[in-house]
């Protein structure tokens, strides 16, 4: 036990002195976990804690056991740290500003391999400034590159910057092998292959957008990132530039095709040349849409377009749609999206499913309303035809079995009533009642009728008389009839 010594809770209110010169010369370029563990041990120096290993340092920081060894050894290379001790594992941390005098009185002790060091030196015809050789080492160190593939590197960026290379920008080079695997030669002699095979790639593809020139270093990431990670082959790329050629043909453009494609899962030629042609013939439906609305000029925008392609999923083809653009236009003289839309439903929820059964209503449609105008003019009616009242003259026909000479004759009788339609209906309910099927009949049936009126109420004036020739009963008044018909074409009927 010590002579002297704080008690034990002084570690956690006391404060650990770090240094300015550890901050702005070593912190900067070092790893975040690395940071971690030098700090973590210059803490244990001030302030020891017994039974400490690099497993308990690991625990306590969440790191792995590798990776504290590791950065001990990085700050080792740094000459911040020095192992002591195997078994059990242990560790000297030295005073930056001693280490800074010591370093200036022996400035020939070298930290590094001074073989490797110079052959880097070799390759790039140059001598490192003290920075790059930190930086190179870091490589090694802490990205765990071999020296020989770090050497192939260096040559390669050598051959590739014509003759003047950024250690920091090579840097990103040395992150991208070591996130990729790389760790030997072969493995560099590949990507290199790989590399020629890219640029070449890249460069057929900047000739297609009319571009013919060295690929720049963003072009050849963003080239990457098509073919690594959204998995498009080479060919399907040179597929989409095909859709460059409606728009301003730069990568840029090109990016922003193929980000659209790999949403939608397309990666393969095949697949990319079919969804396009698909979106194209889309696109030019729309427009067929537009023009029938009245709408020229318009681009078509990702809602419509989906509005389209859900009416076909819905099972309505082309000529349907049309058919429901015509009425939408016809209807309102403009009409929208949300119109024709309206139509669809409509005649989906009545079994209109193909443009066959959807004019064949209308052609049904039509006849009826020419049958409501005779009715109405023998009424003395000015209305539309409307569906209602192609419902109740359905029924009379239909249920009832009357021909339209009757309806006309019955509607002749009805003229002046104040609800000539509700008339109508009861004189023909009488009639279908008495077997009534022809004019002659219904008309003798019809005078007897007022002559029985006249009899028992000869008193009656004009108005009670016609009350009385409605026929309804209150419950008969309050019957009505409901229909869904819509005619899509009564603009077009000559009316």
């Amino acid at each position: 036990m010590a002579f002297c010594a704080f008690d034990d809770s002084a570690a956690l209110f006391d404060s650990t002195p770090v240094e300015n010169m550890f901050i702005t010369e070593y912190m900067l370029r070092a790893p975040g976990d690395f940071v971690k563990v030098y700090l973590y041990a210059l803490m244990l120096c001030y302030h020891p804690t017994p039974r400490m290993s690099l497993s308990s340092m690991a625990r306590d920081l969440d790191m792995t056991e590798e990776d504290v060894e590791r950065a001990f050894k990085y700050w080792a290379r740094d000459g911040l740290v020095r192992q002591v001790g195997d078994n059990p594992v242990s560790f000297t941390l030295f005073n930056l500003k001693q280490l800074t005098l010591t370093r200036a009185e022996n400035p020939g002790d070298k930290l590094y391999n001074q073989k490797f060091i110079e052959e880097a030196e070799r390759i790039l015809k140059r001598t490192l400034q003290p920075e790059e050789i930190n930086l190179i080492n870091d490589w090694i160190q802490v990205l765990e590159l071999p020296e020989e593939v770090v050497l192939m590197l260096l040559q390669i960026e050598m051959e590739n910057s014509r003759g003047r290379v950024s250690i920091s920008i090579a840097g990103r080079r040395a992150k991208e092998w070591a996130q990729s695997g790389i760790r030997t030669v072969d493995d560099v002699e590949k990507i290199v292959v790989m590399g020629r095979e890219r640029e070449q790639q890249l460069r057929k593809l900047l000739a297609r957008l009319g571009q013919r020139r060295t690929p720049s270093e963003d072009e050849k990431a963003m080239y990457k990132t098509w073919i690594d990670e959204w998995g498009f082959t080479p060919e399907a790329v040179q597929e989409a530039c095909r859709e460059t050629t409606k728009g301003t043909p730069t990568m840029a453009y090109l990016n922003g095709i193929l980000m659209r494609q790999h949403q939608l899962g397309r990666h393969e030629v095949i697949a990319l040349e079919t969804g396009m042609q698909t979106e194209h013939e889309a696109r030019n439906f729309a427009r067929e849409v537009y023009a029938g609305l009245g709408v020229t000029g318009k681009t078509p925008t990702q809602d419509d377009l989906a509005a389209i392609e859900t009416w076909h999923e819905q099972g309505a083809n082309d000529e349907l749609i049309l058919l429901a653009v015509k009425a939408a236009h016809g209807k309102s003289g403009g009409g929208n999206m949300d119109d024709v839309d309206n139509y669809l439903q409509d005649w989906r929820r009545r079994g209109l499913t193909t443009p066959e059964a959807v004019r064949a209503e209308s052609a049904r449609t039509r006849m009826l309303n020419g049958q409501l105008r005779e009715i109405y003019a023998a009424a003395g009616v000015e209305k539309r035809p409307n569906a209602p009242d192609r419902d109740l003259l359905c029924h009379w026909a239909g249920e009832m079995g009357m021909t339209q000479e009757l309806i006309v004759q019955a509607a002749e009788y009805a003229r002046g009533a104040g609800s000539p339609m509700m008339l109508i209906g009861r004189i023909l309910r009488d009639w279908s009642r008495a077997g009534i099927s022809t004019l002659e009949a219904a008309r003798q049936e019809h005078e007897s009728h007022i002559q029985g009126i006249a009899q028992k109420a000869p008193v009656l004036q004009t108005a009670q008389k016609q009350d009385a020739m409605l026929r309804y009963t209150p419950e008969e008044r309050r019957a009505t009839y409901s229909a869904a018909v819509v005619n899509f074409d009564e603009e077009d009927d000559g009316q």
